[in-house]
């Protein structure tokens, strides 16, 4: 479960910053979930203004395995917007928010290797 905490908040990070390149992603993440940051954070930066605050994180383990130890766990979270807006608007960003995730673990660390953003109002 750390590192996809630690993975929200250097996607937190990233948009405040501007940085779709920033480092602090590709320390919690590969592959597609890497990408749909960067594609996030790129939108962010697109727009011409930052993010600030944060969301509010409500992530639970749906499966794990293999059961003993496992390699390969599912996350679900049902985020809430919190504080976090485009700096400026006042508007907050979609509560209610279906995120799902995999994360995996190599032989030295768990990474974040998939993850589907499902739009307001999902769970």
């Amino acid at each position: 479960m750390a590192v996809y905490l630690d993975f929200w908040d250097a996607i937190v990070l990233a948009s405040a910053e501007m940085d779709p390149e920033h480092p602090a992603l590709e320390e919690h993440a590969v592959g597609q979930a890497l990408e749909l940051a960067q594609l996030g954070v790129q939108g962010v930066v697109d727009g011409g203004q930052g993010m600030e605050g944060e969301p509010v994180l409500a992530p639970e383990v749906v499966a794990a395995e293999p059961g003993g130890d496992p390699k390969t766990v599912e996350i679900e979270d049902c985020q809430r917007s919190g504080d976090w807006a485009v700096v400026g608007s006042g508007e907050l960003e979609s509560d209610d928010v279906l995120v799902t995730a995999t994360v995996q673990r190599d032989l030295f660390d768990w990474w974040v290797v998939e993850m589907r953003i499902w739009g307001e109002d999902t769970c």
